[in-house]
């Protein structure tokens, strides 16, 4: 970490987070126009359809699950893309995703003819546990609407946090980093193929939040060290290459402790006989925008502050400068 030097490599970092983001855009654009809109909003705004089937292992085996299901859904005519499986030792249950283009109606009627089958079969037990449903990620735009709110008043409470607290050059790189993270952070969705919902979504501010923990971290490196004269004397970007290397490693636990956070909460849910089903699509995100934060924060923002900070170095020697010439002007006119 001694040798860490970032604030020479904005070239590079720029061309690695523009590949990313043009890749997942292209991969997105693809999804969205072969494959029925079941990664990116359709016209519906949903991602993709579900039908969910619950059942007592002790009651229907998987097997005779899936072969009626499949059943149902061919004489209703839809057709689905994948399906998860996951369950505990006594309950089990299985979820087929659709692409958004597929009937609602055909769904329904599907859903209905696996909740009487499924529910029939387990009857011979002499109870039944089982049902089917059909659920839409996104039911109207208000979500997007509300969670664009959110990212964009998360974003101009950061900005102006930094300004007032910091600098506006400390400020106006947190704000590109803000910008550069959620770009990304929405590429690799794409690129992992994630299922878009209500909760990816509210990880969006979730990214923001992470890049302003990351960004506060390192300008208040650099405001403690202003305090010495053999920092004020760095050269810019010297200056924060230091702070960088100083505030990675906390950076970095910081995120750690989040990361264990959320694999903690999985294993409890497991143990409290709960299931994780739910809870893997916004783990997942979470990882993802916790590794997008890690990287944009301690390698990206660096890089471009640095060269924010050398202009604003020049402009104030330029002032300072005219300043002088300006003061010895008056005072040989005296």
């Amino acid at each position: 970490m001694n040798k860490l030097r970032l604030s020479s490599k904005m070239h590079l970092f720029i061309i690695i987070s523009c590949i990313v983001v043009a890749v997942g855009l292209a991969m997105g654009l693809v999804f969205h126009f072969t494959s029925g809109s079941f990664f990116n909003w359709g016209g519906d705004y949903a991602s993709y359809r579900s039908v969910e089937v619950k059942y007592s292992v002790h009651e229907i085996s998987t097997d005779e699950v899936l072969e009626l299901s499949d059943k149902a859904f061919a004489d209703n005519g839809v057709e689905y893309y994948t399906f998860v499986t996951s369950g505990m030792s006594t309950e089990s249950r299985v979820e087929y995703r659709f692409t958004a283009s597929q009937s609602v109606e055909g769904l329904q009627k599907a859903a209905e003819a696996i909740n009487a089958k499924v529910s029939i079969e387990a009857d011979k037990t002499g109870f039944a546990t089982a049902y089917a449903d059909l659920s839409s990620v996104f039911n109207s735009n208000r979500d997007i609407m509300y969670a664009g709110i959110a990212v964009a008043a998360a974003v101009v409470f950061q900005f102006i946090y930094f300004a007032i607290r910091y600098k506006l050059t400390m400020a106006l790189a947190a704000f590109i980093g803000d910008v550069h993270n959620l770009a990304l952070f929405y590429a690799l969705l794409a690129i992992t193929r994630v299922q878009v919902s209500s909760s990816v979504i509210a990880l969006s501010v979730f990214a923001v939040l992470l890049t302003m923990i990351g960004c506060g971290v390192l300008f208040e490196k650099m405001r403690k060290n202003f305090r010495t004269d053999e920092y004020k004397a760095m050269p810019s970007f010297d200056q924060v290459d230091s702070a960088s290397r100083e505030g990675f490693l906390s950076v970095t636990i910081i995120y750690g402790f989040i990361a264990a956070a959320a694999i903690i909460m999985l294993v409890l849910t497991a143990i409290a006989g709960g299931t994780v089903f739910g809870l893997f699509m916004p783990c997942l995100c979470a990882v993802i925008a916790l590794a997008v934060s890690e990287y944009g924060t301690m390698f990206f923002v660096p890089s471009v502050y640095s060269r924010l900070k050398l202009r604003a170095d020049k402009y104030a020697a330029g002032r300072a400068v005219k300043y002088v010439g300006a003061a010895k002007a008056a005072k040989s006119a005296d």
